[in-house]
């Protein structure tokens, strides 16, 4: 389009440059404000090439938007907006305008453009909010328009001119006149100016002579600011009808200046007109001149005199101030070198012009009103003065002078600023010869800010961090005045912006300490910085904010960074800068500031400089970088970037995105420098990396941009000081703005709306790794190295025992440990009491939001803490006795947990199978059930039922995922349940919408229960006192009658569609799903219960109806492709079944392991090990593999004991089968054993006793008797023991061997070789002994009735024994 119909294409922009203006749009985003810009580099690229249609399309445009109407003051300030953009767009193209341009377009600029241009100029509103931009924007526009269409501009000027020498009235317009303040002039239109004036001059009305004066006067200043050169070769090489023009205006002037007061108003043109005329200036310079001359000297003594004040008129003084001031400034623009004579005219009055501006006791001051102009005078002076002589320092001392005004600070500071900036000639001194003023003029911007700071109405000061490195404080300078007023406070705000800018402008003017130690060095930079970071936050002063933002970033410039301290350059780095991101991240995560989008932009751009100083320094870069500051400083940045996430502002979260990135970059420098993998530094790099990715996503709307970032925190891994604060900061204001929202839902605005739903999509998303801190997070610190996964500890989540109760009953387990006291079950317990808020103007949108965020952005590691919190809240609907409570809170509770639940299950993110099997979900699926199955057949409950349906096939779909403690017993339950629910209402039902619903409740019901069906053995109800087969016989035949039944209906429900039509013919239709699903029913029912169900479906194939033949035909082919097995049938199968159980149990490794019974070993809980021992040590005896499990069991508990005085003293599951195998084992060879000799012991006299303790003898008792009694009868043991060896059950054998290699082989190879010498010959004998007293404590317990009367001192003996060994 554009190369054939060029003048259509350029059109086309134009048209859609107009349409994205913000007074079309309204409001402006990150993408409108972009595509504006991008509008506008289109139009100045075309306008090189379509000059005239582009400035006749844009000056269109600027006059319709000049005469639309505006209300409010929004509008207002898009209008102001929209004026600004294409102003601006009209200054670039006319700047960009060819030399060579045809002279057709100046009739065009002449007619359209100028006129409107003219209006913003002549229309300014003095004190109006954005009239000074327009007028500066529309002057640059007159001022590039003016370069190569001076003709046109030139032209209007001298027509009014001429208007104005032939008009009699007094009040003239004279805005036209005016326009020669903001043309582009160089010599030769400043001389063609000149002329005409000459020629009008005498014949205009006193007001349009001043005016003339005035414009005259700026139109000089332009030619010198913009053609500095041309000035230069004026003295050099003169320019005789410039200085003719010059002279002959002068003695037009002269004679105009009649009175003091027309004196006072000429003097400043008449100095610059005396500076065009070099060869004047030298005449008037000697002592006598020509009479044509005579006036021009005369002028210059008056001038001397009134500024030395001899002539004591007031007026003349302030003019001849002005006048001298501004032959300074002309004479910087001339090298020294060339000598001129107008150094002289300088050199004369420039000490009583000092004298007279900067004069502590006696201010310059011409009146209200004239505040900036005499502090602009001021500050032209003293850059005059600099330039002519930057060695002459006095004026500098009386501006730093602590009693003198602050008027005079202020003019220090702005002359400071322009020699900087403005400092394009050659021969102009630099700003570093002030550099020696660099101490003095931090202690100026300390007082400033602290008397800003403190003044009223600005925000609280930041306080300084402690640092490890100094401990420098803001310590206020003593040196100027303590007392401010409010009108003070205004002017040192307006000083203290001053400074800043000069920060801005060169930081090393306040840098430079020359003389200072490091410490020092350190200290004044780190109070400097951190100064400027209390004026960010400032929300009343935004051009201040802003100002302090830019200084700071040029402060972090790498080449500036090494100025902070150029002793230890890296060390410093690391304390002032983290201090800067440690002030800024806590201001804003208190969401502090209004501009908190800007800031963070700025922010960025702060990280990014920090990243290419530490580039710079790559070899050294963490050096100094331990320093708790940094820590501190990193913890608050990742809280503020996490936070940042959830703004309603998509802007704000693609810079926060976009700022991981340099988080990342941070982390690879670090990394390379300590050579540590990047994940010591930054654990969740990986995900970090990804944020930063997806900020670059420009066009995505605000929804798809917070999914995706919720996506992204829900794969966040590792906990951090960082993501734990953040997560707590949010949840707390989360908590503030669910209460704001219940209780004044009008005053929330749609942001606010959805900050909240950003907040609960955040707090689910990043909920998960909040549960596995260690412990509550104390002062926000950060500590790199985190360490691998398998180091760490796991997650907080601590499950219980599983359900091993009735399911169908309301059990409580998968607990969490102490869940209740967490941040995270408080917010999902607040969450699922949102879910029925009946608010009536904001209910329906909370419940359907946390609904949605619970079931699709929760964190999987939430999944089993939500499931049994759930579960409880479900289970306390059967708690009480009587009736279920049907309500309608209730009834929304659950329908909202049946959408979650699916929506859960349904989501397949990552790391959700992982955390799905944590918590048995059984008992609150039956509980759903329950409660859903007596709502009763209203649409409602229909739907509801429906719906729990579909959970419950998606519940199947995700079974490997899920953990069941009693699987086939629930799905029996639930099988039961559902079917209750197929053809329940369906032929009952009159209305055609509700037989729909009630069809759709028997599709989802059957397809609930195909899948429910899939593999499932059916168990029939205990204690019905009816044999096993006998029962499962009689509940195959119930399910399958019932789905025969359902088949039959479904066949009549379609013979009737056929014969009637209409939505009867309609609904048969939807049924041939129903019939597929009742047939897959009837397979899975029939292939996993082939032994109960064969007999009863068998006859089907012979019934008389060809319909039910070809439906069992069906059902048998299903079953056949399925696989199967007919084995089942035969009489041995629980045999066979028990077999292969005690096969896979008893199952034996390559190298001796069992795998089963070690996994049993683990697992089982330690109530139930009695149990478990009974059941391994019977099953491996029948295998005749009892030794193998012994080893195995002893070996493990020998490698796990911490000594051998601790072996096998615990209560493990090793001890349990050994007491067993005694008992079992051995009871009788003990009776026959012991009984004997124990009957002996009890048959003992009286007077035989065998207590050796000294303190328990009674009285008549020797202790030598009784030890010699007790030697005997211990002899006669040992020897009835050793004399029965050859009785001793094979069994014990084994179990004592086993122990005894066991113990030697484990416990020699973990001791040293000293310990193997010394109990080589121990671990025998302990073996043994330790054999036989679990023996004897075996054969207590088997005999506890026959050993009551066992004396004390037999007891006494068998402990004594046990303790010793």
């Amino acid at each position: 389009m554009a190369a054939h119909k060029p003048v259509e294409w350029v059109q086309a922009v134009i048209t859609r440059f107009d349409e994205q203006l913000p007074i079309k749009v309204g409001h402006q985003n990150t993408h409108t404000k972009v595509s504006i810009e991008h509008n506008k580099e289109c139009l100045i690229n075309i306008s090189k090439y379509k000059f005239s249609l582009v400035i006749s399309g844009l000056t269109t445009i600027l006059k319709n938007v000049n005469n639309m109407r505006i209300y409010g003051d929004t509008s207002e300030k898009n209008l102001y907006l929209s004026q600004l953009i294409i102003l601006d767009t009209l200054e670039k193209c006319l700047a960009g305008q060819s030399k060579d341009c045809l002279r057709l377009d100046e009739t065009m600029l002449v007619k359209q453009l100028l006129p409107e241009i003219c209006h913003f100029i002549h229309t300014y509103r003095e004190g109006h909010q954005h009239a000074a931009e327009l007028r500066a924007s529309a002057s640059a526009v007159l001022f590039s328009l003016s370069c190569n269409n001076f003709n046109a501009v030139f032209s209007r000027i001298s027509t009014r001119l001429q208007e104005l020498t032939v008009c009699s009235e007094d009040n003239v317009d004279v805005h036209d006149i005016e326009l020669m303040q903001y043309i582009n002039v160089d010599c030769s239109k400043l001389k063609r100016l000149l002329q005409e004036t000459v020629l009008k001059f005498r014949a205009l009305k006193k007001p349009a002579q001043l005016a003339v004066i005035n414009s005259l006067e700026k139109a000089f200043w332009n030619w010198v600011e913009n053609y500095p050169d041309e000035f230069t070769m004026l003295y050099q090489r003169p320019q005789a009808d410039m200085a003719e023009a010059a002279e002959k205006l002068f003695d037009l002037v002269d004679s105009f200046a009649e009175s003091a007061k027309r004196k006072a108003a000429v003097w400043p043109l008449q100095i610059i007109l005396l500076i065009l005329c070099p060869e004047i200036t030298h005449t008037i310079s000697k002592d006598t001149v020509e009479d044509s001359k005579a006036n021009k000297k005369l002028f210059m003594d008056s001038l001397r005199k009134a500024l030395a004040g001899q002539g004591g008129n007031k007026q003349l003084m302030e003019s001849s101030a002005i006048a001298c001031v501004k032959l300074c400034k002309a004479s910087t623009y001339i090298n020294w070198e060339d000598h001129s004579t107008i150094f002289l005219l300088v050199q004369s009055i420039v000490m009583d012009l000092k004298a007279l501006l900067f004069n502590p006791a006696k201010s310059f001051w011409r009146g209200t009103g004239s505040q900036n102009a005499d502090v602009e005078l001021m500050v032209d002076c003293f850059v005059s003065c600099f330039r002519i002589n930057p060695h002459n320092n006095q004026h500098f001392k009386v501006c730093l002078a602590a009693s003198s005004p602050s008027t005079f600070h202020f003019v220090l500071v702005n002359s400071l600023h322009r020699i900087i900036t403005n400092s394009h000639l050659d021969w102009w001194p630099k700003i570093d010869a002030v550099y020696c003023y660099s101490k003095d003029l931090r202690f100026m911007f300390s007082d400033t800010l602290n008397r800003v700071i403190q003044g009223p109405g600005t925000h609280a000061p930041l306080r300084m961090t402690t640092s490890l490195t100094f401990k420098g404080k803001m310590t206020p300078s003593l040196k100027f005045k303590e007392k401010a007023t409010d009108l003070d406070t205004r002017s040192y705000k307006c000083l203290l912006l001053a400074l800043v800018k000069l920060i801005h402008a060169d930081p090393k003017l306040m840098l430079h300490n020359p003389v200072k130690q490091s410490p020092e060095m350190q200290s004044s930079t780190a109070e400097l910085i951190t100064g400027l970071v209390q004026l960010v936050p400032l929300t009343n002063t935004t051009q201040l904010s802003q100002e302090a933002m830019e200084a700071l970033l040029v402060l972090h410039q790498p080449e500036t960074i090494e100025l902070w301290n150029p002793d230890a350059p890296i060390e410093t780095f690391w304390d002032i800068s983290s201090q800067v991101l440690f002030l800024i991240c806590r201001k804003l995560i208190g969401q502090q500031m209004v501009n908190g989008t800007e800031v963070l932009k700025w922010l960025r751009e702060i990280l990014i400089c920090r990243n290419k100083f530490l580039l710079k320094n790559k070899e050294c870069a963490t050096k100094g970088g331990g320093i708790p500051i940094c820590r501190q400083a990193q913890t608050k940045l990742e809280v503020c970037l996490y936070m940042f996430l959830w703004s309603p502002d998509t802007e704000a979260v693609l810079v926060a995105m976009s700022c991981f990135r340099h988080l990342c970059e941070e982390a690879d420098i670090r990394s390379a420098a300590d050579e540590v993998p990047v994940q010591n530094i930054l654990p969740n790099y990986a995900t970090f990396s990804e944020l930063a990715s997806v900020s670059n996503m420009m066009g995505t709307g605000r929804s798809t941009l917070q999914k995706r970032v919720m996506a992204l925190l829900r794969r966040i891994e590792h906990p951090t000081p960082g993501n734990i604060e953040a997560w707590e900061d949010t949840h707390a204001k989360w908590e503030q703005a669910t209460k704001q929202i219940l209780n004044f839902p009008k005053n929330k605005a749609d942001d606010g709306q959805q900050e909240w739903i950003n907040m609960t999509g955040f707090l689910c998303a990043l909920g998960g790794v909040c549960l596995q801190q260690r412990s509550t997070p104390g002062p926000a610190t950060y500590s790199p190295p985190m360490g691998p996964m398998s180091e760490r500890k796991p997650s907080m989540i601590s499950m219980g025992p599983c359900e091993v109760s009735n399911p169908m009953a309301i059990a409580t387990s998968c607990s969490y440990s102490a869940s209740s006291e967490t941040p995270v079950s408080r917010f999902l317990d607040r969450l699922l009491a949102l879910l029925v808020c009946g608010h009536d103007r904001v209910g329906l949108h909370v419940r359907t939001n946390v609904k949605d965020l619970l079931g699709l952005e929760l964190s999987p590691a939430l999944y089993p803490m939500l499931f049994n919190k759930l579960r409880n809240s479900i289970g306390k609907f059967f708690d009480t006795q009587g009736p279920v409570p049907i309500n309608d809170t209730n009834t929304q509770f659950v329908e909202q947990t049946i959408a979650i639940m699916k929506n859960l299950l349904d989501n397949h993110t990552d790391g959700s199978s992982e955390h799905l099997g944590q918590a048995s979900i059984e008992t609150m699926m039956l509980n759903l059930v329950r409660y859903v199955r007596i709502l009763g057949n209203v649409v409602h409950a229909i739907q509801i039922k429906t719906k729990l349906c579909q959970l419950v096939e998606v519940m199947m779909e995700r079974r490997d995922d899920l953990s069941f403690c009693q699987e086939m017993k629930f799905r029996n339950k639930m099988v039961e349940y559902l079917t209750d629910w197929v053809m329940g209402t369906s032929n009952q039902a009159a209305d055609d919408d509700i037989k729909c619903l009630t069809r759709d409740l028997d599709q989802a019901s059957m397809e609930a229960v195909v899948s429910l069906l899939a593999g499932l053995p059916l168990q029939p109800e205990e204690g019905d006192g009816v044999e096993l087969m006998e029962a499962k016989s009689q509940l195959f035949l119930k399910y399958f009658t019932l789905f025969m039944n359902l088949l039959n209906d479904c066949s009549e429900v379609e013979d009737e569609g056929q014969a009637v039509g209409g939505r009867k013919r309609g609904m048969s239709r939807r049924l041939a799903s129903l019939r597929h699903c009742t047939v897959l029913a009837m397979s899975n029912l029939l292939n996993a219960n082939v032994d109960s169900g064969l007999m009863h479906s068998i006859g089907l194939g012979y019934h008389k109806d060809l319909q039910t033949r070809a439906t069992f035909m069906e059902v048998l082919t299903k079953i056949l492709q399925q696989g199967t097995e007919f084995d089942t049938l035969a009489e041995t199968v629980l045999a066979d079944r028990f077999e292969r159980l005690v096969e896979l149990v008893t199952m034996m490794g390559d190298q001796g392991e069992l795998p089963i019974a070690m996994a049993l070993a683990n697992v089982v809980p330690g109530s139930q090990w009695d149990e478990l021992a009974r059941v391994l040590v019977t099953l491996f005896d029948s295998r005749h593999l009892l030794y193998q499990l012994l080893w195995n069991m002893f070996s493990k508990e020998v490698e796990l004991a911490d000594s051998m005085q601790t072996l096998f003293r615990g209560n493990s599951l090793a001890s349990k089968i050994m007491t067993f195998c005694f008992k079992v084992y051995g009871a009788a060879y003990l009776q026959k054993l012991l009984e004997p000799l124990l009957r002996g012991v009890i048959t003992t006299p009286d007077h035989i006793s065998f207590e050796v303790d000294p303190t328990r003898l009674e009285q008549g008792e020797n202790l030598e008797d009784n030890q010699r009694n007790l030697l005997q009868i211990t002899e006669r043991f040992f020897q009835a023991i050793i004399g029965s060896s050859s009785e001793f059950p094979p069994q014990l054998r084994s179990v004592c061997h086993c122990l005894y290699q066991a113990t030697c082989h484990s416990l020699l190879n973990k001791a040293t070789v000293k310990e193997k010498k010394e109990n080589k010959k121990a671990f025998p004998g302990n073996g043994g002994i330790l054999s036989f007293l679990f023996y004897l404590d075996s054969l207590f317990a088997l005999q506890e009735t026959f050993f009551q009367k066992l004396s004390s001192a037999l007891k006494n003996i068998l402990s004594t024994y046990y303790d010793l060994f």
